[in-house]
């Protein structure tokens, strides 16, 4: 299988309101939604396309610690992970991430993985 990227987004949380605080989960989430928003073209297709994520890579975050932050995130999108993975820090992860992601399609190991990253350090101050 050719593995192809199908949806994409980002989020941006610039206010520095201790209201509009946000987590890098929380952004990563509306990330992931927004993104497979992006690649349906209907409700229907992004519930199936959501159902359908089995594999997880994110990009470790500065600013706020998790302890196993690609099962929460698996957790609140209600999907069952076949991978999961939580990088080190490091500019070079996104593209080692999606490598590896992109690896496990071709092999068939995953048919819908998802590679995500966040920061909220103005959600720190």
């Amino acid at each position: 299988m050719t593995p192809v990227i199908i949806g994409v987004a980002d989020i941006k949380n610039r206010s520095t309101k201790a209201e509009d605080a946000k987590e890098p989960a929380s952004l990563m989430l509306e990330a992931i939604a927004a993104a497979i928003k992006d690649a349906s073209s209907s409700s229907q297709t992004e519930q199936k396309l959501r159902a359908s994520i089995d594999s997880l890579d994110v990009v470790k975050t500065w600013t706020w610690p998790y302890a196993d932050l690609p099962g929460l995130l698996g957790q609140k999108l209600g999907v069952d992970l076949k991978h999961k993975s939580y990088s080190e820090h490091g500019g070079n992860q996104p593209a080692k991430l999606l490598d590896s992601a992109a690896r496990r399609i071709a092999t068939g190991e995953s048919q819908v993985a998802v590679l995500t990253g966040a920061e909220a350090l103005a959600s720190c101050k």
